[in-house]
């Protein structure tokens, strides 16, 4: 059934006339009666009493016409609703975080979304790559922010890889640990250690480093995918906090955290990355994601305290 038609009966009706109707839909009013007629022949009913000054409608024209506003009004709704979608004012946007960008961004993303995206509902999964990685697939998130040495067989990815970030050691302030000018393994593991989930590659580097007994699963005692508990845990305890460093930028430039000394290594950096199913369309509200973690990432990157 031609919707068109539809709207032809509709502009009869509400305008009374075929020549009123004819003029607000551009037709002529032949044109107009023929689609009419159509429709009827289409149907096999009759939908218009002819015989009198304005057009009536028959009982199946009645009920033709009332389905046909329906379906006028759904129109409208689905071209209003897809122009706020692509508009980024309305929609869903389901995203997941591994440990150190939930840090970094969550809370400064969730009031972002609320002042500049109120009409979005934003659903936030957090937890380590791997597990991220198994909800993206599933279609449970629509993208993440997570650890880039993580992403194993990742052709059915779209990835887009952020600056690195600096990793190492962080203790209280006034730590034992900090009265030794440059502490190695044997000084570390005199005390807890605190982190989440690390890449292989930084493993290799903190083992490669501090030397025997430096790797992550050798000298972790604490592991836990939120971060801002294990900082809570470092600022009130002997608790070392291994990880990227830019996580505890307040603490430290409120002189209530700082970075161990330990020796110095360039290539100890986390790396991390946005990532979404390739072959999505995505919506106009992702958008606002890339754009955030963007516009902040610089600033985790360039930290020094």
């Amino acid at each position: 059934m031609d919707f068109q038609k539809l709207k032809h009966l509709l502009a009869v009706v509400e305008h009374g006339t075929y020549s009123r109707a004819a003029d607000a839909v551009n037709l002529s009013q032949p044109a107009l009666s023929r689609s009419i007629q159509a429709l009827e022949a289409e149907l096999g009913l009759p939908l218009l009493d002819r015989g009198t000054r304005r057009v009536r409608l028959t009982p199946y024209g009645a009920c033709v016409a009332e389905r046909a506003r329906r379906m006028r009004f759904e129109e409208a709704e689905l071209q209003r609703e897809l122009k706020t979608l692509h508009s980024g004012e309305s929609g869903r946007l389901s995203i997941g975080l591994s440990p150190a960008p939930a840090s970094l961004l969550l809370s400064p993303f969730l009031t972002h979304m609320a002042e500049r995206h109120p009409q979005v509902r934003v659903g936030v999964e957090l937890g380590a790559t791997a597990a991220l990685l198994d909800m993206l697939r599933a279609e449970r998130v629509d993208a993440m922010v997570c650890d880039a040495r993580m992403l194993y067989d990742a052709a059915d990815l779209e990835t887009r890889v952020l600056p690195p970030l600096r990793a190492g050691l962080v203790c209280r302030k006034g730590h034992p640990i900090l009265a030794h000018r440059r502490p190695g393994i044997e000084q570390v593991r005199r005390y807890p250690v605190a982190s989440s989930t690390l890449s292989p590659e930084v493993s290799l580097r903190l083992a490669e480093t501090l030397g025997p007994g430096g790797a992550p699963e050798q000298m972790v005692t604490h592991r836990c995918e939120n971060l801002d508990a294990l900082v809570e845990l470092t600022l009130h305890s002997d608790t070392l906090l291994l990880g990227v460093i830019c996580v505890t930028r307040r603490q430290q430039e409120a002189g209530q955290l700082v970075e161990v000394p330990i020796p110095p290594d360039p290539q100890r950096q986390g790396h991390y990355a946005l990532a979404r199913l390739k072959g999505r369309t995505p919506l106009t509200a992702q958008d606002a994601l890339y754009e955030f973690t963007r516009q902040c990432w610089d600033g985790f990157a360039s930290f020094r305290a």
